[in-house]
């Protein structure tokens, strides 16, 4: 017995037939395709929507983490220029740290150079003193050797009369160039007087009487102040009749000096000189 083929196996035969023989007019026509058309219209529709309302959230978050970032950036920002506030302060402080010690040492170097010129000026006037000292004892000695050769005459009661370069010793005495009369012409006498360093001389005039001229061009005195370095006490030479003042010198020695032209005699001067202790 032959057995019919089952329905279930026609079945789907059938329907691919059917659907076979449905025109492409047939299923646009077909309410079911216009059924299927909206809903893919509105499923399209509400996924653009749902889209858009995740693109919002999207963008928001975005914006959010945007701000965020800017605000940290800012924070940064402030931060990295609190940080380079703070490094110039410290550079500020370690360069007036660093002017400041340049100027204690510039300030030390000026005491130091102070203090180094003051013992060279102290060196050096000790050197000057000790040279001064030197050339005295030299000039003492001298005077001495022309004491002793000439025998230049210190007593205190006779006069030292007329000579050239006499030395005189004594603490005390007189110059004169004549004892008694007149003085000769062409005369020239010169009498030194030294004492120790840290005496003074003083001159008094006991008599004075010598040819008055012009300027004392004629026959004059001069006294002369200082060892190196002269000057003339009173600023000039004495000549005529009247007395010339007493002069006390500043140094410890006095050179005295007489001149006589070719005409007139008079009876001189006389001199008193003593030592005075400063």
């Amino acid at each position: 017995m032959v057995r019919s083929p089952s329905f279930t196996l026609l079945l789907p035969l059938l329907l691919m037939g059917t659907l076979t023989l449905v025109s492409a007019q047939e299923c646009s026509d077909d309410p079911a395709t216009s059924l299927v058309d909206q809903l893919v219209g509105l499923v399209g529709e509400r996924a653009g929507r749902a889209c858009d309302v995740c693109s919002g959230v999207m963008m928001t978050k975005v914006e959010g983490v945007s701000a965020e970032v800017s605000a940290a950036k800012e924070e940064h920002q402030k931060e990295l220029g609190d940080v380079r506030e703070l490094v110039r302060g410290v550079q500020e402080e370690s360069r007036r740290e660093r002017e400041g010690t340049n100027v204690k040492m510039e300030e030390l170097m000026s005491e130091i150079a102070a203090v180094s010129q003051d013992a060279n000026n102290n060196l050096t006037a000790v050197a000057q003193q000790l040279r001064s000292d030197i050339e005295h004892v030299k000039t003492m000695l001298e005077n001495i050797q022309t004491f002793i050769k000439g025998g230049a005459r210190t007593s205190r009661d006779a006069p030292s009369t007329c000579a050239e370069n006499q030395v005189m010793l004594a603490s005390m005495g007189y110059l004169a160039p004549v004892e008694s009369g007149k003085y000769e012409n062409n005369t020239d006498c010169s009498w030194v007087i030294e004492r120790p360093l840290g005496y003074k001389i003083k001159i008094t005039w006991l008599m004075f009487a010598l040819e008055r001229c012009t300027d004392c061009k004629c026959d004059y005195v001069e006294i002369w102040d200082g060892t190196t370095t002269k000057e003339l006490i009173g600023g000039r030479r004495f000549c005529g009749y009247l007395d010339p003042p007493t002069m006390t010198s500043t140094s410890n020695r006095v050179e005295i000096k007489f001149h006589s032209n070719s005409a007139g005699n008079y009876a001189g001067f006389k001199i008193k000189y003593e030592s005075l202790e400063d």
